[in-house]
């Protein structure tokens, strides 16, 4: 970054009005905040951490919520095809066509806004940690500190899990010198992410601790789930040493299980139309409102952006054959059905949705929507549960980590761990969906029907990608959808802007 960034970056954005100082030398208004007086008391405390969590999937504004977080977690799952309109977009097309480069605008908002979210953390950690205790109660800073630390390490998690190479920020910068700095090996990154949320857990509440006014913000069983999952995804990229990632995952995504915080939630499709928040299987959820009374606007558009242009959405997104195919692939084993999860997820062609006596695309069936002749695979996740909520921004919370796929990490981590008990955490979850038991079998058999019920569960949760590429299976089934991958694109390069401004990062 040029020296001409830090006074930009000495800034609190968002929910904090403080100034910034350039030099001592400066004359200094009164009555004006700065770093120096703004940290006063709890209320103060609590505003510094409401920025840390304001960039959590870059969800300030349109154009990273919407539209960039949308092409990079979904256009890169093999069973997505673009929607007619995203080819008037090539920085969107890019991520489809793995032609993506350094200059991609949706790669600069990915590293620019996690970036911005470390800082806001560090500002949080550094500076109610110097608060005393006439300013801010013990037990509340210990909360508010751990708070920060678990959303540094998610940020750094979210950037290590998309860029090869990382840089580690652990403090707020003060000079250019702490600006321009060299990239972290995986492991430091790894280590770094792991520390701040162990470090974390212990201050942090119980979810049944939270009331109901602080629903979404991080708990013990979030920072716990997190810890099973970064070392989950540490074994596919450190092979060697899986065997004890997956003692440590095991260890830690088994408090959560134990703690009996969370059980899976018996309506699988309201969890993603807005109809359930924060629901009994959230551990870690991104909030949305239609309040607007305090002026901040947690609201989105991603319902229209993912809405088929058949059912009055912008039609950017559409399911494809191959990911029809997996998620049928068991028969109609639900009372003479299909797994019911799948018709929460999409609408397609089948006689759940030509039910005359009871139309369920909108009030209507799916040939008088799509066609009598159309094949059209249209996502009914993320999509409202009426259609007036159709072009207009809407309030749907996004969980970022539900217990189902606690339950399905911990699965694998026994799995690979050769303990039988694996298949009996993945019944627990078709269990939620109504369905018969799972066989099970040898390793290779549950580790398929994991596969499976991966997609079932979190298909257009921006997970696939990712479980892919630690399987090492993203090259074959990025083949097998007919797309143009190369291994060199599994992760995103270096954002130009950052090669540009920062000396040690070229």
């Amino acid at each position: 970054m040029k020296a001409n960034k830090l006074y930009i970056v000495l800034c609190f954005a968002l929910l904090i009005a403080a100034g910034c100082k350039k030099s001592e030398l400066e004359q200094q208004v009164p009555d004006q905040l700065t770093v120096d007086n703004f940290w006063t008391n709890k209320d103060r405390a609590l505003s510094g951490l409401s920025a840390a969590y304001s960039q959590l999937e870059g969800f300030v504004g349109w154009d990273n919520y919407v539209e960039a977080r949308s092409v990079r977690e979904f256009y890169r799952e093999d069973y997505v095809v673009p929607g007619a309109d995203a080819f008037n977009y090539p920085w969107w097309t890019e991520h489809y066509n793995f032609e993506f480069t350094s200059g991609n605008y949706a790669i600069d908002l990915l590293w620019r806004e996690n970036y911005k979210g470390i800082n806001f953390s560090n500002q949080v950690i550094e500076n109610a940690g110097k608060m005393s205790s006439t300013a801010i109660d013990d037990a509340s800073k210990k909360q508010i500190i751990a708070e920060a630390k678990f959303l540094r390490a998610y940020y750094h998690f979210k950037l290590l899990n998309n860029f090869s190479r990382v840089i580690i920020r652990d403090k707020v910068p003060t000079s250019d010198a702490d600006l321009s700095k060299p990239f972290s090996s995986r492991a430091e990154v790894y280590e770094f992410i792991l520390k701040d949320i162990k470090e974390a857990e212990p201050d942090l509440p119980l979810r049944s601790e939270r009331p109901a006014t602080e629903l979404g913000r991080v708990t013990k069983g979030a920072a716990q789930a997190y810890l099973g999952k970064v070392y989950l995804y540490r074994a596919g990229d450190d092979k060697s040493n899986a065997t004890a990632y997956y003692t440590e995952a095991k260890t830690w995504l088994e408090k959560v299980i134990v703690s009996k915080q969370y059980i899976l939630d018996p309506d699988f499709g309201n969890m993603f139309n807005g109809v359930t928040k924060n629901s009994t299987e959230s551990v870690f959820e991104l909030q949305q409102t239609a309040d607007v009374s305090s002026g901040a606007n947690y609201r989105s558009y991603l319902s229209d952006w993912v809405a088929a242009s058949e059912l009055g959405g912008y039609g950017e997104i559409y399911g494809t054959p191959r990911l029809l195919t997996e998620m049928l692939k068991e028969g109609k084993i639900s009372n003479g059905n299909y797994d019911p999860r799948v018709f929460q997820t999409m609408y397609f062609k089948d006689a759940y949705f030509n039910d005359p006596a009871n139309p369920r695309v909108y009030g209507s069936t799916y040939n008088a929507t799509f066609g009598a002749t159309a094949q059209t695979i249209a996502f009914r996740k993320w999509i409202p549960a009426t259609p007036d909520r159709i072009g207009v921004s809407n309030a749907i919370n996004v969980p970022l980590m539900r217990y189902a796929d606690v339950l399905l990490m911990y699965a694998e981590v026994l799995n690979e761990q050769n303990n039988t008990d694996a298949i009996k955490y993945v019944n627990d979850v078709r269990k939620r969906a109504n369905l018969p038991d799972a066989a099970g079998g040898n390793k290779q058999a549950v580790f398929n029907q994991i596969v499976h019920e991966r997609v079932m569960e979190f298909t257009l949760e921006g997970s696939r990608f990712y479980d892919l590429r630690r399987w090492d299976l993203l090259g074959q089934n990025m083949q097998a959808a007919g797309r143009r991958f190369t291994a060199d694109k599994a992760f995103y390069p270096t954002p130009l802007k950052e090669v540009n401004n920062n000396p040690q990062a070229r």
